[in-house]
């Protein structure tokens, strides 16, 4: 599998990368076996790049990835996890972010995790109900992942690409993170593309190939947009029944309406279904460090794989696909 450089830290991640979320749920509602056969095979199959968080299943997502790389003994593989501020915790940023990273490193069993982001949505102003920080917030959760990298306990930070795009490019020139998540997926692709002021959706002003140029790394999440890219309202029985949908449309139905515009991808011969033209135009993004899919199965995991080892899409793929973008 293709492993691109995050950003200008020392990290080759896998194009593709394991979520460990509970959207998709396999590494917080499997069984034990069904976890440890795709994990297995993931990295078989070259994929070195597992994402976590604390909110994942209140820390079992953690726990399970973490249980299951040291059974299959593998010590090379890259892990990624979230810290997140709620309620009361905004009055005490910096202690609450370091007592967090001791606690996600407890239950991963490890004593240093390759990068922490922040998963808390970012703005101009604070906003405790939503979860949102503002960029002057982040000052405090930065000197804690600095302290943290200087006692050894992580090796990179990064923030989560999500909130107002103003707050969130001002927080990354600002502080200069390693790493970044953002939205990127046919039905928004704005963090890579360029769009007319016609476009329904959160405009996220090409963040992904800003943070690019800064040599920050960048990870896509909402590749498959919570699932709905796969143009079915279906949902696997272990993952969640309920999906808000981030940048995109009102409603999860709302987003799968809107892929009957992409399967043309289908009947052209570009692709065999919609989940692979979605997985395949997030990697043709030469700018994009991996791509995140959230997982239930693992027939989800190999399908992927298979996928992605087609490699991106073609020149005129992309090309009808970006002129579905200007259409009001």
């Amino acid at each position: 599998m293709e492993l691109r450089n995050f950003g200008s830290t020392d990290l080759t991640m896998s194009v593709l990368g394991f979520g460990c979320g509970t959207v998709g749920g396999l590494m917080v509602r499997a069984e034990h076996k069904e976890m440890l056969k795709s994990v297995e095979y993931a990295i078989d199959s070259g994929i070195n790049y597992f994402d976590s968080a604390r909110m994942y299943g209140d820390g079992l997502s953690e726990i399970h990835i973490g249980a299951i790389l040291r059974e299959l003994d593998v010590s090379d593989a890259l892990v990624g996890t979230k810290v997140r501020l709620s309620g009361s915790e905004f009055n005490n940023i910096e202690t609450t972010i370091s007592t967090q990273i001791e606690n996600s490193l407890q239950r991963l069993g490890a004593e240093t995790v390759d990068i922490v982001y922040t998963h808390n949505t970012v703005g101009k102003e604070r906003k405790v109900d939503d979860g949102q920080v503002s960029v002057e917030d982040l000052e405090y959760v930065v000197v804690a992942f600095e302290k943290a990298v200087k006692s050894g306990k992580i090796r990179y930070w990064g923030f989560n690409g999500l909130g107002e795009t103003d707050a969130i490019k001002s927080a990354v020139n600002l502080y200069s993170p390693s790493g970044i998540h953002t939205c990127y997926n046919m039905i928004n692709p704005t963090s890579g593309y360029s769009v007319n002021d016609t476009f329904p959706y959160q405009n996220y002003g090409e963040l992904l190939n800003e943070c690019t140029k800064k040599g920050i790394g960048t990870v896509g999440i909402r590749i498959l947009a919570g699932g709905a890219l796969s143009g079915t309202p279906d949902r696997h029985p272990l993952a969640l029944q309920e999906v808000a949908p981030i940048a995109t449309g009102g409603t999860y139905q709302e987003d799968v309406d809107r892929t009957v515009s992409y399967k043309f991808l289908v009947d052209e011969g570009f692709v065999g279904n919609l989940a692979e033209a979605a997985i395949r135009f997030a990697i043709s993004n030469t700018n994009l460090s991996t791509a995140l899919i959230g997982l239930s199965n693992f027939d989800q995991i190999q399908k992927a794989i298979d996928f992605v080892n087609k490699g991106p899409l073609p020149g005129e793929a992309l090309d009808k696909i970006r002129k579905l973008w200007f259409v009001a």
